[in-house]
């Protein structure tokens, strides 16, 4: 009924994509993520392929958060 509420409450979607990507194990898993997020609308075209191309940005975040540390970037 209301698919923006949220974000126009809060400011912004939790968790987004990069929180996502940070739980990837693979480049190939991430590329998945961010097809889905695509799929949803969450991201737009030029962000997806911004993040599918930066091969340095993907590696850095794919595996930098494990399972329950939400609370590294604020999240509740």
């Amino acid at each position: 009924m209301f698919p923006n509420i949220y974000r126009e409450i809060e400011g912004d979607i939790l968790p987004s994509v990069l929180d996502h990507l940070e739980r990837c194990r693979s480049v190939e898993e991430a590329h998945e993520i961010i097809d889905y997020f695509l799929k949803k609308g969450e991201i737009t075209e030029e962000h997806a392929e911004f993040l599918k191309s930066s091969k340095i940005v993907l590696e850095s975040v794919i595996g930098s958060r494990g399972h329950g540390e939400y609370t590294k970037r604020g999240l509740r």
